[in-house]
């Protein structure tokens, strides 16, 4: 699943411009505000207390500020904010900061162009936001109010693919203001979805939550459902067709877009799993498994022992004949996304232990 250090890394730099700013280290406050960041993940791993993934964070900065680092000291002042950070994240367990480096800002290095700007308001951590549905992606579905209750349909037809989506003025819970809830599910969107009605274009919210989008870089993906092409900006962005009567179809087009969004954000793949995991029938439980299998070539062992506790505690897993039976469907599945065996007893799935001992 999701490293969480490098979630939490926006929140723990704020942190370390306020720190620099009470120490009065006006040059390192400065560096901080003016760096743009990027988190090479599980660059490092460390064999202590069971297995520990460590990450390389980069500071991309512009050469007027790296130049207030003296070349002699900047591994002393990387070093120094990397202890800062490994203080702040000590209780994040399996993970560490494993390196700091400064970069100078190059549009054509690729992990500059993914770089992230520093703001000094902390961001809003999604799994704090109750419309947001654990471990599933997170999907903004831009719309017009005429037609709210198509999108909501499209939402729930979608969610059976691994997606939680923000569908305004639906989603949101009453007495909250809307308009600051509008902007968290812009703020922690992974994709953004325009239903693409005949009439969305008339519509001043619609053009700003897809600039929102542009501007934060977030994959745009259009369900056309009239004549209209996508507007403006986005008029080179892919438009799936569909029919506003036809949710369900739709969204197993729109898996196929939305999966390459986020494959290429490594998201997928937890998509699913969490999608199979809560199944909630066994049919559900089918499909996802097919779709999951189809996708998943390697698992790690934190979403190996999440399948093995679902499956136990889950009927609608353990009481499906067509995950296990003689096919041995999830059994094949988790043997060929680890490289181990497995058996099935009941509800539990054991590792079957090869006895390494050789006859003489």
């Amino acid at each position: 699943m999701s490293n969480v250090l490098p979630i939490k890394l926006p929140q723990y730099l704020v942190r370390l411009h306020m720190t620099y700013t009470k120490r009065g280290e006006n040059d390192l406050r400065d560096v901080i505000a003016a760096s743009r960041y990027y988190v090479r993940e599980d660059a490092a791993y460390d064999n202590w207390n069971g297995g520990m993934s460590g990450h390389d964070v980069v500071l991309f900065l512009p050469l007027h500020e790296l130049a207030r680092i003296d070349v002699e000291r900047q591994s002393e002042v990387a070093s120094g904010i990397k202890d800062l950070l490994q203080k702040m994240g000590e209780a994040i367990e399996d993970e560490f900061f494993n390196n700091v480096s400064f970069e100078l800002i190059d549009e054509n290095d690729r992990e500059c162009q993914k770089a992230v700007p520093f703001s000094q308001t902390p961001p809003v951590d999604p799994d704090t936001l109750s419309f947001w549905k654990p471990g599933l992606a997170r999907v903004f579905i831009s719309h017009r109010d005429a037609h709210k209750v198509e999108a909501r349909l499209l939402s729930e037809a979608l969610e059976d693919y691994g997606m939680s989506c923000f569908v305004a003025h639906d989603t949101i819970q009453p007495m909250s203001e809307w308009r600051a809830e509008i902007m968290k599910g812009l703020q922690t969107m992974e994709v953004m979805l325009i239903f693409l009605t005949d009439d969305f274009g008339e519509s001043m919210w619609c053009h700003q939550e897809v600039g929102f989008a542009l501007g934060k870089g977030v994959p745009i993906i259009s369900l056309k459902l009239g004549h209209v092409d996508p507007p403006g900006f986005i008029s080179h962005v892919q438009a799936q067709r569909g029919k506003i009567d036809n949710p369900f179809k739709a969204a197993a087009d729109l898996f196929l877009l939305i999966g390459k969004a986020l494959s290429q954000q490594e998201r997928l793949q937890d998509v699913l799993i969490a999608a199979f995991v809560a199944a909630p029938s066994w049919t559900d439980a089918r499909d996802r498994f097919d779709r999951m299998a189809r996708q998943v070539t390697k698992l790690t062992s934190t979403q190996v022992e999440m399948i093995i506790a679902a499956f136990k505690s889950n009927n609608q897993l353990h009481g499906s004949i067509y995950l296990h039976n003689k096919n041995r469907r999830l059994l094949k599945f988790l043997e060929r996304t680890t490289g181990r065996e497995f058996e099935i007893d009941g509800k539990v799935i054991h590792e079957v232990k090869q006895d390494d001992d050789l006859p003489f």
